[in-house]
C-alpha cells in the first residue's frame, strides 16, 4: 500500500489477583475493600489455559498495598508467604515457567520492594496523574499519596531496580489541559532516555459502573489528540498507545503520532473497564485499513536492556515464534472466548461446553433449542443446525487435546426431517479421514429415540502454526 502507516499491538491478557486496595481513586471502579486473593494454584490454572491459547504476556493486576488489610494478610500466611512481594514473586515465576512474560500492574511500590523483582523476569506498569486533585469533590480526594511526585518516585524506584516499565498517563479526571500537557513534557524530560522504559500509554477517563466519577463526561477528541501530539514530542522514539476499547476514534490519532495500541487484552477482557468490549484483531485491522494503516503484532519488551535478561530468554524465544507465525499467517486465529457456540464470554452465545464434549476425535453433545432459534413456528432454523454441525465437526477434527487448528474449507448438509423446538437434539461428529493438511469429518443431528434429522460432511483445512490451538 502506498504511503501506508504502521501500528502495533500486543496480544495480552489480564489475571486479576485481588481488587483489595488501600486507594479510593474517584475515577476507578476496580478497587474493593474485601476482595479475596487468588491462590497460586488458581493462578497456575489460568496461566496454563492462557498459554494454551497463545497469549504472549500476562498482566497481573491488583489493588495497591492489599496486604494492609487483615483478610489479605491471613490469605498470604495460609499460603505460606511472608509478604505480598513474595507472593508476587511466585506469581511471576508461574508465568515464566509457562513461557509467558509477566507484567505487574500493582500500583506504586517502594524502592526496597521493587529491588526484589530485579531478577524475576517481570516488567511493570505505572499509571501517572498530572495533578494532585486532592480537594473536596476531586478525583483523588480519598486517595493516599497518589499525586505526580509519588508517580515520579515510583519511576525512580523501578529504574534503580532495573525493572523494565511502561508509563501510563491517566487523563480527563479533572486536571486542566495546561496541567496535562505540562506534565507530559516534564515526564518526557525525566525518563525518555531511560534504557528500560518500554512504552507510553495514554489512558483517557471513561465513566464506568461503580466509580465515584461515573457522571463525569469523557474528554473530547481534540483533547486526546493534543495529548498524543504532546506525547510524540516528549517521547519521540517510543511506542505511543491508547486503549482502542476506551477511545473509539483511535484510527484518527495515527496522524497525530499514535503508533501503537499497547497490550490489547483479547484473551481476558479488561477488569478495570469490564463494561467495554475488547475488539479482536480482525476488527482492529478493518478499522485501521480504512485509513491505510497496517496493523502488526509486537512483543512486550522493546529495548535492548529489557530483552537481554537471561531470565526471560526462553519466554522470549517462545513468544517471538508465536508472533512471527501470526504476523506471517493470512489468518490470525485467536480464541478470545467469544465464539457464538461455545464462548463463555459471549453474552449472546449458546454457551455449549464443546471442549468437554470431545473424546479422541469424536464430539458428542446435546442441545435443547428454544423458540428464539426457530425458523418456521416450532421448527429449528436450518442455519442454526448448520452452525452446530460445523462446530461439532471442527472439534472432532481438533480432537480432545485440541492440538490441531483447522478452519472449515467446505461442508454439505442434508436436512432429512424438521428439527422440533423444545426437544433435546443430540449432535455426533467424528473424524473420518485425512489427506495432507485436509481433514474430513461427518456429523448427525439425532432425536432422543434415534431418528436422524440432518447429516453433514465437511472438509477442514489445518493451519500449520506450531503450538496454536483453539
Amino acid at each position: 500500500m502506498n504511503n501506508c502507516a504502521s501500528i502495533s499491538y500486543v496480544s495480552s491478557s489480564y489475571v486479576e489477583l485481588t481488587r483489595t486496595c488501600h486507594q479510593s481513586c474517584g475515577y476507578c471502579s476496580f478497587y474493593r475493600d474485601d476482595a479475596t486473593l487468588l491462590s497460586i494454584d488458581e493462578i497456575r490454572d489460568k496461566v496454563v489455559e492462557l498459554s494454551k491459547r497463545n497469549a504472549t504476556e500476562i498482566v497481573f493486576i491488583s489493588g495497591e498495598q492489599p496486604q494492609e488489610f487483615p483478610h489479605i494478610q491471613i490469605a498470604l500466611h495460609n499460603s505460606g508467604f511472608a509478604s505480598y512481594a513474595d507472593y508476587l514473586l511466585a506469581v511471576c515465576q508461574v508465568a515464566i515457567e509457562a513461557n509467558l512474560l509477566p507484567v505487574l500492574e500493582v500500583g506504586y511500590l517502594d524502592s526496597y520492594t521493587w529491588e526484589k523483582f530485579s531478577t524475576v523476569g517481570c516488567s511493570a506498569r505505572v499509571n501517572l496523574v498530572a495533578s494532585a486533585l486532592a480537594n473536596s469533590g476531586q478525583a483523588l480526594e480519598k486517595s493516599r499519596g497518589r499525586n505526580p511526585s509519588a508517580g515520579k518516585a515510583c519511576i525512580e524506584a523501578m529504574h534503580s531496580a532495573e525493572i523494565p516499565y511502561s508509563v501510563g498517563f491517566v487523563i480527563g479526571i479533572g486536571e486542566s489541559e495546561e496541567e496535562r500537557l505540562h506534565f507530559i513534557s516534564e515526564i518526557g524530560r525525566f525518563c525518555t532516555a531511560d534504557p528500560i522504559l518500554q512504552d507510553i500509554r495514554l489512558i483517557p477517563f471513561q465513566p464506568t459502573r461503580g466509580c465515584a466519577m461515573h457522571e463525569r463526561p469523557p474528554l473530547p477528541f481534540s483533547a486526546v489528540e493534543n495529548a498524543i501530539v504532546a506525547l510524540r514530542e516528549a517521547f519521540p522514539v517510543h511506542h505511543i498507545s491508547v486503549p482502542p476499547w476506551l477511545f473509539h476514534r483511535f484510527p484518527e490519532l495515527v496522524a497525530a503520532g499514535l503508533n501503537d495500541l499497547g497490550s490489547v487484552p483479547i484473551f481476558s477482557g479488561d477488569p478495570t473497564h469490564d463494561n467495554f468490549e475488547i475488539p479482536c484483531y480482525e476488527t482492529l485491522k478493518a478499522r485501521l485499513e480504512e485509513l491505510n494503516v497496517h496493523l502488526y503484532e509486537r512483543g512486550t519488551l522493546s529495548t535492548t536492556a529489557a530483552l537481554n535478561r537471561p531470565e526471560v530468554l526462553n519466554a522470549l524465544t517462545h513468544t517471538r515464534s508465536l508472533i512471527e507465525r501470526r504476523n506471517l499467517s493470512g489468518l490470525n486465529l485467536i480464541d478470545n472466548e467469544h465464539c457464538f457456540v461455545c464462548g463463555p464470554r459471549n453474552n449472546n452465545g449458546l454457551h455449549i461446553p464443546m471442549k468437554k464434549s470431545v473424546e479422541g476425535h469424536t464430539c458428542t453433545f446435546t442441545w435443547t433449542p428454544g423458540p428464539a432459534y426457530q425458523g418456521y413456528a416450532g421448527i429449528v432454523h436450518g442455519g442454526i443446525l448448520t452452525t452446530l454441525l460445523d462446530e461439532s465437526m471442527a472439534y472432532a477434527v481438533m480432537g480432545a487435546e485440541l492440538k490441531i487448528l483447522a478452519v472449515t474449507a467446505d461442508m454439505r448438509v442434508r436436512f432429512l426431517r424438521p428439527a422440533p423446538v423444545g426437544v433435546p437434539l443430540k449432535f455426533v461428529a467424528t473424524l473420518v479421514g485425512q489427506r495432507k493438511n485436509l481433514h474430513f469429518a461427518r456429523a448427525s443431528v439425532i432425536l432422543p429415540e434415534g431418528t436422524v434429522l440432518a447429516e453433514a460432511e465437511g472438509r477442514f483445512a489445518e493451519i500449520i502454526l506450531q503450538g496454536v490451538s483453539k
